[in-house]
């Protein structure tokens, strides 16, 4: 009698954490973080090879996390993947160095966009968004996350150009002392 009340025990309990149910963007969350890290790799890597090469993997996993999202019904991370895919598919096969990663720095931008929406749609643990104030809040998080992300880009881009102009007058003090010695 105890041993069969300890086995019905142990199986309603092990039964209770196996059945749990999984989101239909859980999967394709999961996709998108390889993707992520593809992504990461093709901007690290240090030949153009490796580049192309972590690009393509990042393709094939935002494939994926495509095929996944039909069962996942977040529109903004759909476009994302969407967006992703076209520019990770370009730096598949760039031109040069610098085209590639433009380009997987564009999908990677993508991505992130893309793990973000599933993370505000997800966030009540239900792939459904309850009124229209939270997608609106939804869409106004959003919009900062990606205005945070091209206020860093503007900042490093005023950054590089700084220390060009930096690099410049330094070259033109250097040519103007050499003019006074000769």
């Amino acid at each position: 009698m105890f041993k069969s009340a300890f086995v019905f025990i142990s199986l309603v309990i092990t039964t209770g954490f196996t059945r749990t149910p999984v989101s239909n963007c859980d999967n394709a969350y999961s996709a998108s973080s390889y993707a992520l890290n593809y992504a990461k790799k093709s901007l690290k890597a240090d030949n153009f090879d490796h580049q192309k090469f972590y690009a393509n993997k990042a393709y094939i996993a935002l494939e994926k996390t495509n095929k996944l999202m039909k069962d996942c019904n977040c529109a903004d991370a759909k476009n994302s993947v969407l967006k992703g895919l076209e520019n990770i598919d370009k730096a598949t096969a760039p031109k040069d160095w610098d085209l590639g990663r433009h380009y997987a720095k564009l999908a990677l931008l993508n991505v992130e966009n893309t793990i973000t929406a599933l993370d505000i749609f997800t966030q009540n643990g239900i792939n459904t968004v309850s009124s229209e104030l939270e997608l609106k809040d939804n869409a106004l998080l959003l919009e900062a996350a990606e205005l945070e992300k091209q206020r860093v880009a503007l900042e490093a881009e005023i950054e590089r150009l700084l220390s060009k102009k930096r690099a410049l007058a330094i070259k033109i003090a250097e040519n103007i002392q050499m003019q006074r010695q000769n």
